[in-house]
């Protein structure tokens, strides 16, 4: 098994452009936006990064590209109700 190495923000875009990540050991800045952490999954396919087993850890799940709602992800999920 290969050590997964901690990755910046903008480390982790130029790695993985337009993919789901599942992030472990995350590191946040002082307004709550990650600053670093490690990428434990990825993939193109978000139910791939959001698949069980779940891990047994705090961990957050971000995407690297573009978001691809109008108005953005807050503007969906207003309109949507979640």
């Amino acid at each position: 098994m290969t050590q997964q190495q901690r990755m910046t923000w903008e480390e982790m875009k130029k790695a993985y452009p337009d993919e789901w990540l599942l992030i472990v050991d995350c590191k946040n800045d002082e307004f709550g936006r990650l600053i670093s952490g490690t990428v434990a999954r990825h993939s193109k396919d978000d139910q791939e990064v959001f698949r069980l087993p779940a891990l047994d850890t705090d961990c957050t799940f971000k995407y690297t590209g573009e978001c691809q709602f109008p108005g953005g992800l807050r503007a969906h999920a207003e309109h949507n109700h979640f």
